[in-house]
């Protein structure tokens, strides 16, 4: 959930920047992250890890959603580590996400979202303070209908795939699938960025 590292005493309706960083919360900790096709992408290319080696399988939450493979029927969220997301590090009671630069989606969009066209602010966050709803509208309205395609994106791509395979393959083999769909979506052969790790 970390973004951006402000002084204690900044003000964020000046500034326009992220209170998130000299944040104490647990955000990171009492949340399981569900992750979608671009957030694992963007993962992978951008720690070098292959998919496996942060991922996490869950039941899944919605039947018609849920990844049909050999292992269930499941979702994919991040692993956890030492009770938090395990990109999560804690230095000095201040959380520091080490994965900033491409963390998944719902962590750039916490603590917002879109209601009656309107950005407001979850009811349940964990946020201390109350964030400038106005310095941050444009950027996060633009994200938050980012975040909504790629979510749509992925529920087709899992449809697509749990009806094409009725016998029921291993879940490598549905990341493989997944990572190779988005991957079309970067099409730019020189950038080495776009190659994903392998897990062997």
């Amino acid at each position: 959930m970390t973004l951006k590292i402000i002084p204690n005493d900044s003000d964020v309706s000046k500034t326009g920047e992220f209170p998130c960083v000299s944040c104490h919360t647990d955000c990171c900790k009492e949340y399981v992250i569900f992750v979608n096709a671009h957030d694992v992408y963007r993962l992978s290319v951008g720690t070098g890890l292959a998919p496996e080696n942060f991922l996490e399988i869950y039941g899944a939450k919605d039947f018609d959603l849920g990844i049909d493979v050999e292992e269930g029927l499941l979702d994919l969220a991040l692993k956890q580590k030492d009770g938090g997301c395990m990109f999560l590090e804690e230095s000095k009671d201040v959380f520091r996400c080490t994965v900033n630069d491409f963390k998944p989606s719902v962590c750039k969009s916490y603590p917002f979202q879109m209601k009656n066209g309107k950005l407001i602010q979850i009811s349940d966050n964990m946020c201390p303070v109350e964030w400038d709803t106005k310095a941050f509208e444009v950027m996060m309205s633009a994200h938050l209908k980012k975040d909504e395609h790629e979510w749509k994106f992925y529920d087709k791509l899992v449809l697509e795939w749990n009806a094409k395979h009725r016998v029921k393959k291993p879940l490598s083999e549905f990341l493989k699938f997944m990572l190779d769909r988005v991957g079309l979506e970067f099409t730019n052969p020189d950038n080495i960025e776009h190659k994903i790790p392998s897990s062997r």
